[in-house]
C-alpha cells in the first residue's frame, strides 16, 4: 500500500505559512476560480466600450477623413464616394434595389470604398445639426445629461465637432461651430471622468478584465450573471483587497 508523503512544515523551513495558505486557498488541484460577472461589471464594460469606440473615430476624424458608412444622429450615414451624407446606409436594400451615394441602383456598390473628406456642402449639414444638438443638452439637466446614453449624451457632439476641427479649411465655420469650440472642452471633460471610473473599477476588480479580455476575444459583450474562468484573483478576497491580474484599462486619452 502506498502511503502518500506529508508536508512538513518547519518554521524555517523554504515552505512557509503563507505559501501554504495560498495553496491551501488555491486547491492543490490547480483549479481555477471562477468570477461572476455583477451588473456594475456590465455597466462598466459597455462605458469601456463607448469610450474605445470614440477614441478609434477621434484620430481619424481630427484627420478630416471620414469612413464609408459612417453614421451621425441627425446627419445619416456617409457616402464616401459622394462625399455626403444620406437618409439610408450605403448598400441599404429596397425592393430587390441598392441605395448607394444618393440614388436607388440595380446593382449593390463595391464593398469596399475609400475615406474620403466630406464636401463643404456635407460639413454644413454636420454644423447646423451641432447646433441643434448643443441647444438639446443646454436644455437638459445635468442629471439627463448623465443618464442619456449611459453618461454619454455628448458623444454625438464630440463627433460632430472633431469632424468639423479636421476640416476647418474646407469650410466656412459659422456659430454652431464656434459654440461648439467652447464647449469641447467640458465634453472631453466628461468622457475623462467616465474613464476614471472605469479604470478604478478595472483595477480594483481582475475579475472584470478577464471578461472584458474574454468579451473581445469572443465578439460577445458582459452581461451581468456570466462567468469567467481564471486565477487567485477570481477570489473575493483578491477582489476586496484591490489585487490586480490581467490587462489594465488604458487611461489615456
Amino acid at each position: 500500500m502506498k502511503h502518500r508523503s506529508a508536508v512538513v512544515i518547519r518554521p524555517g523551513g523554504v515552505l512557509r505559512w503563507s505559501t501554504v495558505a495560498l495553496l491551501t486557498g488555491a486547491g492543490f488541484s490547480g483549479c481555477e476560480r471562477s468570477y461572476v460577472a455583477t451588473a456594475k461589471d456590465q455597466q462598466m464594460a459597455e462605458t469601456q466600450k463607448r469610450i474605445e469606440a470614440l477614441d478609434a473615430q477621434k484620430s481619424k476624424l481630427a484627420s478630416g477623413m471620414v469612413a464609408n458608412n459612417f453614421q451621425l444622429e441627425g446627419v445619416g450615414y456617409y457616402h464616401a464616394a459622394a462625399r455626403d451624407f444620406y437618409p439610408n446606409p450605403y448598400n441599404f436594400q429596397r425592393d430587390g434595389r441598392y441605395f448607394v451615394n444618393g440614388m436607388l441602383q440595380a446593382d449593390p456598390g463595391p464593398a469596399t470604398v475609400p475615406d474620403s473628406r466630406p464636401s463643404p456642402e456635407a460639413l454644413k449639414k454636420v454644423e447646423a445639426a451641432l447646433e441643434k444638438e448643443q441647444q438639446v443638452l443646454a436644455g437638459q439637466s445635468g442629471a439627463a445629461r448623465s443618464s442619456s446614453s449611459g453618461g454619454f449624451g455628448m458623444s454625438n457632439a464630440l463627433l460632430m465637432y472633431w469632424m468639423l476641427s479636421g476640416n476647418r479649411g474646407f469650410f466656412s465655420p459659422g456659430n454652431g461651430f464656434s459654440q461648439a469650440t467652447a464647449q469641447a472642452p467640458q465634453w472631453q471633460g466628461s468622457v475623462e471622468s467616465q474613464r476614471s471610473a472605469v479604470a478604478s473599477h478595472a483595477a480594483a476588480n481582475p475579475g472584470y478584465q478577464r471578461l472584458v479580455a474574454q468579451s473581445k476575444a469572443s465578439g460577445t459583450p458582459v452581461r451581468a450573471g456570466q462567468s469567467v474562468r481564471g486565477g487567485f484573483g477570481g477570489s473575493t478576497s483578491a477582489r476586496s483587497s484591490g489585487g490586480s491580474s490581467g490587462s489594465r484599462f488604458s487611461t489615456g486619452s
